[in-house]
């Protein structure tokens, strides 16, 4: 009797973990832009012989759920309408396949862990969550420091900042592409709403090597739906010299007399 008592007990928790596997989808991390749209698309699958009864929207709102968007796939059901601050800006739509809910002119108090939920005529509810983080990217982005030109042995420091961003930007440095991660090279800096990122380089002469490079700092949100960039130049003497030699050289054709 002990020995059926625990297999009964393991066939319903295994088929009780199936059962929640097979209604909730997988969290979803989405991230959107301040002022821009967003779609949240919510996947499900319809029961053979059964039809889509509701479609509901919730956030996380102090460790309770708060009602965002109800839809009815019957407008006799009920009324389809958007609750709290979404009113006016958002629509929630149904296919056989997949719910979406769009909100437009995204603000940054809309993130929040949402949480779709696709009622059936007869069959269990499906669920999905999101975690929606909306970014406001930086009222101020620059590069400073930098001079035009850098002779053998000068050491080069750079600084790159991103003001009032939230979250925090992310800043990285490339040269000629290539992503700097030497952390003697690279020191960062994390503050309320700034990003402070300084480049060090002592050894110049390695860096324009090639008569040249491309310094580059790269600012993006934390989930990369946001990026900007801001570059220099950096030229040798000798990159210059040549340049001059040039231009001398074109002026003194351009004047020689035409026989």
């Amino acid at each position: 009797m002990e020995i059926l008592r625990v297999f009964l007990v393991l066939v319903f928790v295994i088929g009780s973990t199936v059962t929640a596997f097979g209604n909730t989808v997988s969290d979803e991390s989405v991230e959107g832009i301040v002022g821009s749209d967003l779609t949240l698309k919510c996947p499900f699958t319809l029961p053979d012989g059964d039809t889509l009864y509701k479609n509901s929207w919730t956030i996380e709102m102090n460790g309770s759920p708060s009602n965002v968007y109800t839809y009815y796939a019957n407008p006799d059901s009920g009324p389809q309408r958007a609750l709290r601050h979404l009113v006016n800006r958002s629509e929630a739509v149904c296919s056989d396949t997949e719910c979406r809910l769009t909100i437009q002119k995204l603000l940054t108090t809309d993130a929040g862990t949402y949480k779709c939920r696709v009622e059936f005529e007869q069959s269990t509810s499906q669920d999905k969550v999101f975690i929606l983080t909306v970014y406001s990217p930086p009222e101020e982005f620059k590069l400073k420091g930098h001079k035009s030109n850098y002779h053998k042995g000068d050491n080069l420091s750079v600084e790159c900042f991103a003001k009032e961003s939230e979250p925090n930007t992310e800043l990285t440095w490339k040269i000629n592409g290539q992503r700097v991660t030497d952390p003697y090279e690279v020191d960062t800096n994390y503050g309320d709403g700034r990003t402070t990122s300084r480049l060090q380089l002592n050894d110049i002469n390695k860096v324009t090597s090639q008569f040249g490079k491309k310094i580059e700092c790269i600012a993006k949100s934390p989930g990369n739906a946001h990026q900007d960039s801001k570059y220099f130049l950096l030229t040798g003497v000798f990159l210059l010299l040549i340049l001059l030699v040039a231009l001398v050289m074109f002026l003194l054709r351009s004047n020689v007399p035409q026989i």
